[in-house]
């Protein structure tokens, strides 16, 4: 079986279907959630795994706009433990952190910690994504928030 879902290896949403199906299932990462719906549409893979509701921020509407949209159905429900983590290059200093970039709902999630610190922040289209961005930037002074999954993934 194949399954889709939205970001990069190490997102929120791979966990969730790894968590529903297991190691045994090919995963394919897709840039967004419109992508996740036509890989299933268009028979690349069995299964989608998209986020619906957020025990912070409510609905996830985008995702209920699509489902009318699309002739696909939910089939079932995981319920995942979201943990988010600040991410830096290896050798980072928390001090000097000046600038984290994360997907909107995780750096809204996280804004009090984050006021707190001082630092600037920037949305990306993935909370995965945003590590690797890191780890392909270089800059110590450049932090991410996602998953500890994601900060092992990218060797962070």
């Amino acid at each position: 079986m194949r399954a889709a879902f939205q970001g990069v290896p190490g997102a929120y949403s791979q966990a969730a279907a790894v968590e529903l199906f297991g190691a045994g299932v090919e995963y394919l990462p897709c840039e967004s959630f419109e992508q996740v719906f036509a890989a299933v549409e268009q028979g690349f893979c069995e299964r989608g795994v998209l986020p619906i509701e957020n025990s912070l921020a409510g609905s996830i509407h985008r995702n209920y706009d699509l489902l009318l949209q699309h002739g696909l159905s939910i089939v079932g429900e995981y319920n995942l433990r979201v943990e988010h983590c600040l991410i830096g290059l290896p050798g980072a200093v928390l001090a000097e952190i000046r600038s984290v970039i994360s997907h909107p709902q995780a750096l809204a999630q996280c804004d009090g910690y984050l006021r707190k610190l001082g630092v600037a922040t920037s949305p990306a289209y993935d909370t995965a994504g945003s590590v690797r961005i890191i780890q392909e930037n270089g800059d110590p002074s450049q932090a991410a928030i996602a998953s500890r999954r994601a900060a092992e993934l990218y060797g962070m």
